[in-house]
């Protein structure tokens, strides 16, 4: 098997994988507060071997910058703008999001789409029944006739996709500073349609090249062994 058929097989796989997270940047060009995912490349580690040099996707990384501030008038509904996320209860763990789509279940609870409880600096954030809600800037939540009830917890750090528009920690998480907190709004997500499109047009025909690279590869394989030679 020749050689170069190991270097092209690098390059596929390491497409591939950029292939993948392109799409999911694509397929989340809609969802509040998604955060769209860098793909990283490596030309060393492990996969070096006799002299040659193989490529492979190492890490995706997350790009914190902002998305558009889309005002929708809901009083539940609230946008980050700057470093941080909202804290919120899953499952036998804290998660942290950008989706500000939350709302309030029948108990009064402040929650996220998918009924997990947001967090504030006091625990879940509760608001009486038959009052409205008001949240400022720097978080702080105000009931109209009981004033403020707490703070919601904005929190920094790195962190590593869980599902659902969640994260988990991946590292110590502190307060979260500058971040500013927008009532009746949601953060759109930061990818650029046209932009990834692009990206993912051009990952395909590198895939491409690289199956063709491949191809080329064997069929020369096929010959030399044909007449007794080999790589």
């Amino acid at each position: 098997m020749s050689k170069d058929l190991y270097a092209a097989l690098s390059g596929a796989t390491a497409t591939w994988a950029q292939i993948e997270n392109l799409s999911n940047n694509v397929a989340n060009t809609s969802t509040a507060g998604f955060k769209r995912g860098r793909m990283s490349f490596s030309l060393e580690g492990p996969e070096q071997q006799d002299g040659k040099v193989y490529a492979q996707a190492t890490a995706i990384t997350l790009d914190l910058s902002d998305g558009p501030l889309q005002a929708d008038g809901a009083p539940t509904h609230l946008a980050l703008q700057g470093r941080g996320f909202f804290a919120v209860q899953g499952p036998g763990e804290t998660l942290y999001t950008r989706d500000g789509s939350f709302t309030l279940d029948t108990e009064g609870r402040l929650v996220t789409s998918g009924g997990l409880p947001v967090q504030g600096q006091g625990g879940e954030i509760t608001l009486p029944p038959g009052e409205s809600i008001r949240v400022a800037e720097d978080g702080r939540v105000y009931g109209s006739r009981s004033g403020e009830l707490d703070r919601i917890a904005l929190f920094d750090g790195p962190v590593r996709p869980k599902g659902d528009n969640t994260w988990t920690a991946d590292g110590p998480m502190v307060e979260a500073e500058g971040a500013r907190v927008v009532q009746g709004s949601l953060e759109g997500s930061n990818v650029d349609p046209m932009g990834v499109m692009v990206e993912l047009i051009e990952a395909s025909r590198y895939f491409e090249a690289y199956q063709r690279a491949m191809q080329t590869s064997d069929e020369a394989d096929s010959r030399l062994n044909q007449s007794g030679g080999r790589t």
